[in-house]
Order: structure tokens, then sequence, then C-alpha cells
């Protein structure tokens, strides 16, 4: 039997950091111009996946887990506040042993944690996108996105990536460049792009320092937060507008 060589073997790869790649909040517009056409090349299970991916911030496998008992919608408080949200990327070291290269590995096993009790306000742009996918889920416990070849289990991580991997290749040029993803910058719509403009968005829209958005993501470090967080050019331009020069 001959061995298949993995696909990464034969091909680079360009691992996008957010730390690099992301300019800052893209703004409202853009942002719902990208999950309408979503919605207009797809339907609307995918745009409603990628709204609730933007407002809540969480992993594609997070947010593929997410049950409507996640969320405790209080009009008179103009507030969703989601509860129980899985907390996928936290491991903890099982036992150690030795490749064939004589290297130390670790065998690892996902920690079963949630994030804390996070806000999504009713008046951001997207929400109604989120309450009416509410409504469709029947079962008060019922997953928002199920798998319809696997009772009882959500739609995989697979179908998320190939869903942005196929949109991303069909944004208009237009669209790409009110996006910051335009092919001169060699940029591509990515899982956390989408995580980042969240956090992008809680800055310039909200006010959120580093420490509101640690509490927000269930973040560890500071490091993580500066790497997400950015005000970017358009942030940056806001910011001189509002000065005494600016204002002239």
């Amino acid at each position: 039997m001959v061995a298949r060589v993995g696909y990464w073997r034969l091909h680079q790869y360009k691992r996008l950091s957010v730390e690099d790649y992301v300019e800052g909040w893209v703004g409202w517009g853009p942002l719902t111009e990208l999950f309408e056409y979503a919605e207009k090349l797809y339907g609307k299970r995918e745009k409603a996946f990628l709204t609730i991916c933007f407002l809540t911030g969480g992993r594609l496998g997070e947010v593929l887990a997410l049950r409507k008992s996640n969320f405790d919608v209080r009009e008179e408080e103009d507030l969703i506040i989601v509860r129980g949200m899985p907390l996928f990327k936290r491991y903890k070291k099982v036992e150690s042993y030795i490749d064939a290269e004589g290297k130390q590995r670790w065998i690892t096993e996902r920690l079963q944690k949630t994030r804390k009790p996070f806000p999504i306000l009713l008046s951001e742009p997207p929400t109604p996108t989120l309450l009416e996918w509410l409504e469709t889920v029947p079962d008060e416990n019922g997953l928002l996105f199920p798998s319809p070849y696997k009772p009882g289990e959500p739609l995989t991580r697979f179908w998320a990536y190939k869903l942005i991997r196929s949109l991303d290749k069909q944004i208009p040029y237009s669209l790409r460049e009110k996006l910051g993803l335009t092919y001169a910058s060699n940029l591509h719509l990515w899982p956390h792009w989408i995580r980042a403009e969240r956090a992008c968005c809680l800055v310039a829209e909200f006010g959120f320092r580093l420490e509101d958005l640690l509490d927000y993501f269930n973040w560890k470090h500071l490091k993580t937060a500066k790497f997400y967080a950015k005000k970017g050019w358009r942030g940056l331009a806001e910011k001189m507008r509002a000065s005494k020069i600016g204002r002239r």
C-alpha cells in the first residue's frame, strides 16, 4: 500500500493572522451587505449562521453546538443574554509519549468549559436575523443548526469551512474592498476574521477596553485581546476628526 501524502505537504500554506491581517472594524453597512449576499447565494440558514458567528464571536464548532435554550431574550431590557455557550479551545495534558522522531508529544483531553454569560443588544443591526432564526427552532433545547443526516447532532465544521470558502470566492470586488479583503492584499474570508470583527466592533461601537474583551470572550490574556481589538485606520481617522484640527 502506498502512503497518501497530505495536501499541505505539497502546497504552501499561508496562515492568516488576526494580528497582521485584520484592519479594524469595517462597519455595520459592509457587514450587513456580506450577510445578505450569503442569503442570496445560499439561503436563510447560512445567513443566520454567519450572523450568529459574528454576534457571539464564537469559533465555528462553538456556534454549531448552540441551542435555543442558550439565548435568554429580554425585550424590556433591549438584551439577549447568552448563557452556557461551549468553549472548545481549552485542553489539559493527559499523558506524554515520544514520537518516531524522538520528540516528546502529549495526549490531550478537551476540557468541558463554557463561556460566562455575555450580552447582545437587540438594537444591534444583525440581531433581527438571530431572533428570526430562533423562531424556526421548535424545541426549546433544540440545536440551532442540526444536521439533516445525523439526528441529534449539529452540522459539521467541514460544512462551515466549506460555506465560508465558497462565499469568499463569490464576494463582488466592490464589497471585498469595503471588507478589506482585496486580492491585492492576498486576503480571503476566514473564520477568525468574523471573530476579530466582533472584537473590533465592541471597541469601536461600544467603547470596550481590553479588560472588557477578556470578560466578554472569556480570554485569559491581555495579549489575545490586543491581537483582536484594533481601531484600524477607520477608527484612527475618527479620533483625528474629533480633534481640534479635525473639527476645523
